[in-house]
């Protein structure tokens, strides 16, 4: 509780310790390298890109006192990158279902503080429509995460777009997350700037401006996506999205006839991960209140620690209404969940 109102925390990860044991045995990427019984680091080339460095990283019962300290009440789980997507497809299809199995588990264990997204093996397409099936009838998932690029090839893609399409008619949330290599790794690299700096906004935004331009959401009207890290740099470039979307129809195909900002803004929702409160104010201004989700991306720091994305959204000057809705009531409504 913060102030007395509920905290829902959307965008957050959970390793396993199996998962990250598997990794660092592996000889080429993804890999993990353990640095201590508690640390470690995998990384792109010689960039790092994702951190362990405390056990609620991997144990879930230190997080549940990490968030008992924060005030967070609860979680809704996902995997992170390096992710199944980036593994041999047989491997990810094993491991796809190792993984909602655990989170299932936890969520069975703990059903008052834990819901989560289901991990796909998408380079096996009709594997990843079983596992949505499994995950949803079975398992009880809130909602999906999806790689916003596999293997190079941007989740927009036709071979992935049975995966949306099913999502929608289940009625269930997408949550767009960056990839473990963005289509921008070479060029940050050449930079020598991290990956999570700009490749990792970049390439969910690429995602979402070619949905907007493919008329995902006229196709799939029933379709919500999460986009990660306050919507990447969509807010902020909605206008430059819409200018492109009326001027290059004769070199970029667009199939829509809709706006992107009218689509975006009525069809996406985006958590408050920015730690710049210009930044949350334009989302805030452009999509409303409603369609901000409040998030920590706990474990990883890149997008601030949780203690700094909750006080964050306390400085924002939102009513407390509003509060409510960042915190809690929006993540209740798109995820259905129960009121408690």
């Amino acid at each position: 509780m913060k102030n007395g109102i509920k905290v829902i925390d959307i965008h957050n990860h959970f390793y396993s310790k199996p998962w990250l044991d598997y990794l660092s045995e592996r000889t080429e990427e993804p890999c993990f390298e353990w640095s201590s019984p508690t640390s470690g680091v995998a990384k792109v080339g010689d960039l790092a890109t994702s951190h362990v460095d405390k056990p609620g990283d991997f144990d879930i019962r230190e997080r549940l006192r990490d968030l008992d300290t924060a005030g967070i009440d609860v979680q809704i789980l996902s995997h992170t990158c390096p992710g199944v997507a980036e593994l041999p497809v047989e491997e990810s299809i094993e491991w796809a279902k190792k993984i909602n199995d655990l989170f299932y588990d936890i969520c069975q264990k703990w059903p008052e503080r834990f819901y989560f997204l289901a991990t796909l093996p998408p380079g096996d397409i009709n594997e990843a429509l079983k596992e949505m099936d499994r995950a949803h009838g079975e398992l009880g998932t809130k909602g999906y995460q999806m790689f916003s690029s596999i293997d190079g090839v941007l989740a927009t893609d036709p071979f992935f777009y049975p995966i949306f399409e099913k999502a929608a008619a289940l009625g269930l949330p997408v949550k767009i997350h960056p990839s473990f290599r963005p289509l921008t790794t070479e060029a940050m690299q050449k930079a020598g700037l991290p990956l999570q700096l700009f490749g990792f906004t970049l390439d969910t935004t690429m995602v979402l401006t070619l949905m907007l331009f493919q008329g995902f959401f006229e196709k799939l009207p029933d379709l919500k996506i999460i986009h990660s890290h306050l919507g990447g740099m969509a807010p902020y470039m909605m206008g430059r999205i819409d200018t492109a979307f009326n001027r290059y129809k004769k070199v970029v195909n667009i199939e829509a006839s809709l706006m992107p900002s009218e689509a975006y803004r009525e069809h996406v929702y985006v958590d408050t991960l920015a730690m710049h409160a210009p930044a949350i104010r334009c989302a805030y201004e452009y999509m409303g209140i409603d369609h901000l989700l409040f998030g920590t991306d706990y474990p990883h720091r890149a997008s601030g620690t949780v203690e700094d994305n909750m006080v964050m959204v306390e400085s924002m000057g939102f009513s407390n209404e509003e509060k409510r809705k960042v915190f809690s009531d929006n993540a209740m409504a798109l995820f259905n969940l129960e009121k408690s």
